[in-house]
């Protein structure tokens, strides 16, 4: 997926934002990105065209993957008001001939090197952006550095005793900070088995 952000001119620090629930492909897009030294920014699966319009906008996104029934109803009817959206990345066979800059997960990862050299990261260098719920004005984009995996792995432990033999459910969508600190990043540190 890194090689695949990189052929679409997707370069280190700009945002790939997430609207999808917990799928497989979920996974590849938030490693790859973050190995292409990218920045991944989840959303909420359920937010309107609204909230997924000011965060986009907010983060300055390029690239998102989606569903083309998500697409639908939560991006097209505010699509021109995103203008650095450049990318939808489609995870299903549904029908994107009409979304513009739309290319299907599967085309995009055909033939795709599994190599990819990660380039030198800076701890502090953004990898992660979440948004606030917005409920109190304007969405805040707080950032996650690429050092805060220290962080994950350790509450990780310390909080929620994940050892490397256990197998994980995390009930939270990956569309909030939950969802993606202790349903991607800490288990992922700690080299457990998770159920999607």
């Amino acid at each position: 997926f890194a090689n695949a952000l990189r052929s679409l001119g997707v370069e280190p620090g700009q945002r790939v934002f997430s609207l999808v629930g917990r799928v497989p492909a979920l996974y590849t897009a938030v490693i790859g990105t973050w190995k292409a030294r990218s920045v991944f920014a989840p959303l909420f699966s359920a937010f309107g065209p609204e909230p997924v319009k000011q965060r986009v906008v907010i983060g300055g996104g390029v690239a998102m993957v989606t569903t083309t029934a998500l697409y639908r109803k939560k991006v097209a009817p505010v699509r021109d008001d995103m203008p650095t959206l450049r990318h939808i990345i489609v995870l299903d066979d549904g029908d994107a001939a009409d979304i513009p800059g739309a290319v299907r997960f599967a085309d995009l990862m055909a033939g795709r090197s599994e190599q990819f050299p990660i380039e030198p990261t800076g701890r502090e260098e953004m990898a992660l952006l979440h948004f606030t719920s917005g409920t109190t004005g304007t969405p805040k984009a707080a950032v996650h550095v690429h050092s805060a995996v220290i962080g994950h792995y350790a509450t990780g432990h310390f909080a929620l005793d994940l050892q490397s033999e256990d197998i994980y459910w995390c009930t939270a969508d990956p569309g909030w900070v939950t969802g993606t600190s202790y349903g991607i990043i800490s288990p992922l540190t700690h080299g457990l088995t998770m159920i999607v």
